[in-house]
């Protein structure tokens, strides 16, 4: 099986490609400006898939699961809210037309905890609510979570470029491990213990 991961927006989506012969292809692309028309948006993110599948024909696509809105805080509009999910639709779309076997979102409360270590997602998220009990309403987990997820992919040994590349390789090491496979990634770490197999 050759797999996709994706970590899609429009300022900057992350992929992680791998055909189970050699490392994963690792890189993230625009996909528009504020300027950028959705329509115009979802016809990027096309040609940007095709571009990928001309270098290996995957069969299996993962891609993070647009937040829900009833959990959504801070400044988020309803425009963000029906471009993510026209994103999410058209991967889908896009995996479906090609013929792909596996066409599956996967949600950063799932894939995060178990690439990064349960105990260390649960210290960081924990500190986040009692902030936010102490007063602090604009507390977020986002900046450390995300840079606790490029050095577990540098310890890994991938050099992520970005954060959106580092989640997608997160992403990746998500849906090998769900399909049974352990990644040579994992498989030669020394180290730190391999982590907790993820939760399906």
């Amino acid at each position: 099986m050759i797999f996709l991961s994706i970590d899609q927006s429009k300022r900057s989506t992350g992929y992680a490609l791998w055909d189970q012969r050699r490392r994963p292809v690792i890189g993230h692309f625009q996909l528009g400006s504020e300027y950028t028309s959705d329509g115009a948006t979802f016809c990027k993110l096309h040609e940007r898939l095709y571009e990928l599948r001309s270098i290996a024909k995957f069969d299996a696509i993962y891609y993070e699961q647009p937040i829900n809105p009833a959990q959504l805080q801070g400044h988020t509009t309803i425009d963000t809210i029906l471009l993510a999910g026209g994103l999410a639709a058209h991967i889908q779309s896009f995996g479906t037309a090609m013929g792909c076997r596996i066409v599956k979102s996967v949600n950063v409360q799932h894939w995060r905890p178990d690439f990064i270590g349960k105990i260390q997602h649960n210290d960081e998220t924990a500190k986040v609510r009692r902030a936010r009990k102490a007063g602090d309403k604009r507390a977020s987990a986002r900046d450390t979570l995300k840079q606790l997820t490029m050095e577990r992919c540098r310890q890994l040994g991938f050099t992520p470029r970005n954060d959106d590349e580092a989640d997608a390789i997160a992403i990746l090491t998500y849906a090998v491990l769900l399909n049974g496979i352990t990644p040579p990634w994992l498989a030669e770490e020394t180290l730190r213990p391999i982590m907790e197999g993820a939760a399906a």
